[in-house]
């Protein structure tokens, strides 16, 4: 209701051609019904309680490959906001900053550009990206800047309340690769428990 909002206020004919509560359901949605702007959250819940993230952002990615995707979102974190542009959106909103930027991005995406909210640049810019992605960080004090963006999404996932099988089993990668992501993870973090893990995922910006 706040998006539909905020598009009836700009000038334009602007028409919601579809809803989607999950995941699963938006692709399914897609799959039959043509439009010219996704706009979706980062991460919708399905039945078990999982949720999508840079999952299904690949897959629409895959699916529609020329479709204009902005992404609203909580997450903060600069490792998983570059994944998100990594896997293919065009814009990223904080769902703080909706009501004054969702136009802005709406305008940017549809006119070929990218765009990610103010309050978000600045946490990049203070946290620039590893040198070689997915690979180990040399300095474990680099803390969030360190985590690659298969490593925050499988710490996201994790803190969000599924077990590594289940991470394996939604991001189609082998219960050892996932296990070692997180391992990776906590020891460039200086962590030594999973409550620990938890903890530094609700306080940086890793969860919804």
């Amino acid at each position: 209701m706040g998006i539909k909002s905020i598009l009836k206020r700009r000038e334009g004919n602007f028409r919601v051609v579809g809803e989607a509560s999950s995941g699963k359901e938006l692709l399914e949605l897609l799959s039959s019904l043509a439009c010219d702007l996704l706009i979706t959250d980062f991460s919708m819940p399905d039945e078990g309680g999982s949720t999508d993230g840079l999952l299904l952002i690949r897959r629409l990615r895959r699916n529609h490959p020329d479709l204009p995707v902005i992404v609203l979102t909580m997450i903060h974190n600069p490792a998983l906001v570059r994944g998100m542009f990594a896997a293919g959106v065009n814009g990223v909103v904080g769902k703080t900053a909706m009501a004054r930027e969702l136009s802005l991005a709406q305008q940017a995406v549809m006119s070929g550009r990218t765009y990610l909210s103010m309050d978000m640049q600045g946490k990049l810019e203070a946290s620039p990206a590893p040198e070689e992605p997915g690979e180990k960080a040399p300095d474990p004090e680099a803390g969030l800047a360190s985590l690659s963006p298969r490593e925050a999404e499988v710490v996201r996932m994790y803190a969000g309340g599924l077990i590594v099988t289940q991470i394996a089993k939604r991001l189609r990668r082998s219960v050892k690769t996932v296990s070692q992501q997180k391992n990776d993870a906590m020891r460039k973090l200086g962590l030594t428990s999973n409550s620990q893990l938890y903890e530094f995922a609700r306080n940086n910006g890793l969860l919804t």
